[in-house]
């Protein structure tokens, strides 16, 4: 089943820091980024001011919800050594955190975790409102507190290395398919097949495949609103991936693929099988593609129905967590099982395989370095072997491959 981010624990994370290199900016960076494609974020960043001696001389807090910049510092003098904290001025910049819970934001930042929440002080009373409301938690952290850290959290937490990928694989695969749906652009569906085997989605620009659920498994009687999805709007539809309904997240995961999937996409056409050119004990294959075991002698194959000298899918809980090479087919987006396959694959090279894939930078955050799928070149052929029933191999006749890679750091 696929893990609804909604229902999920909430998420308590914490970036560990040194002395005097609080994670101000990386903090700041990551809620721009989550902004940008479309999640709500609130709550607290901070900025610290110094003076030419490097001596802290003010404290400074952006509202995210409102843009308001704040002083939470106060002046002291260069003689005292007292922590130069305004807790008046921090508990009107509080606001900003209790709205972030009311209108339960996606993740609320907390500018940082000190030795007045140690104490009961600050911010304190807001983060334990929002961990008890269900609202995701990111802060800063320095190193000294982690005993106190971990005691106020109840050890209901994620230390943080201070890096982009550690933020994005903490904020975790289990918000991809929130993620893809957001970055598509509105526009008219202009066609939707839903046949045997594959589910095909036509946009004003492009065409997205998924496969279809199988038919007998639960929710799998009946597609909604059948007959009125055409002519609907495309990012209504694509927000269907974020359904626990099979029919209607496989249309979802279509309609994504049909914005990401455009005609006029320029990419590599290369096989995703071939993506890193590795063989052995180290690779493991999610999906028994055909003639994979030529093509990969020594892979560990897992599928949900397993043949000679495979694995079922139960095997992905040992054999992925070791795995160098992980090659994913694409149907496990559309069945709901890739954020945990993505979680349980974190050392792994990964690349997503098949016509389901969603041709998309938006992957590469969450683990993903190769996205290979098809892109449509004849939409009336495709819909024409998509309604007959048609499997992937016929859908090649009328799409051409397409390759994303990650780029190198």
């Amino acid at each position: 089943m696929p893990v609804d981010p909604r229902s999920a624990p909430p998420a308590i994370g914490a970036v560990i820091y040194a002395p005097g290199q609080p994670p101000e900016d990386l903090l700041a960076e990551f809620a721009a980024q989550l902004k940008a494609r479309g999640f709500a974020v609130g709550g607290l960043l901070q900025r610290t001011i110094k003076g030419e001696d490097g001596r802290k001389t003010d404290m400074r807090v952006t509202e995210i919800d409102t843009g308001r910049e704040l002083s939470i510092g106060q002046a002291l003098g260069k003689a005292s050594k007292a922590c130069i904290l305004d807790t008046q001025a921090l508990a009107e910049a509080s606001g900003a955190v209790r709205r972030a819970i009311e209108t339960r934001a996606d993740l609320l930042f907390i500018n940082k975790f000190s030795k007045s929440e140690c104490e009961g002080q600050g911010l304190a009373s807001e983060i334990l409102t929002a961990i008890a409301e269900g609202v995701p938690v990111l802060t800063g952290m320095p190193g000294v507190l982690i005993n106190d850290w971990m005691g106020f959290t109840g050890g209901r937490t994620d230390l943080l290395l201070p890096s982009l990928a550690a933020l994005w694989r903490w904020w975790g695969p289990r918000h991809l398919a929130a993620d893809l749906a957001q970055g598509v652009e509105d526009g008219p569906v202009k066609r939707v097949v839903i046949g045997l085997n594959w589910t095909m989605v036509e946009g004003p620009n492009g065409i997205g495949l998924a496969q279809t659920p199988e038919r007998g498994t639960p929710g799998c009687l009946g597609a909604p609103q059948a007959g009125a999805r055409a002519g609907g709007s495309l990012k209504d539809l694509a927000d269907l991936a974020r359904s626990d309904h099979p029919f209607d997240r496989a249309l979802g995961i279509a309609a994504c693929n049909a914005h990401y999937n455009r005609f006029d996409l320029a990419a590599e056409e290369a096989n995703g099988l071939d993506s890193f050119g590795r063989e052995g004990d180290e690779t493991v294959v999610i999906g028994a593609f055909p003639g994979i075991a030529d093509r990969l002698p020594g892979a560990k194959i897992i599928d949900r129905k397993p043949g000679p000298g495979q694995y079922p899918e139960q095997a992905s809980d040992w054999l992925l967590p070791g795995a160098a090479v992980a090659i994913i087919t694409s149907a496990t987006l559309a069945n709901g099982t890739l954020p945990r396959l993505l979680e349980l694959a974190r050392i792994a090279r990964v690349a997503l395989v098949g016509p389901g894939a969603p041709l998309s930078d938006r992957l590469f955050t969450y683990g993903v370095e190769v996205a290979s799928g098809l892109i449509a070149v004849d939409a009336d052929g495709l819909a024409r072997v998509v309604a007959e029933g048609g499997g992937a191999k016929d859908l090649k006749r009328y799409c051409r491959t397409a390759t994303l890679r990650r780029p190198a750091p």
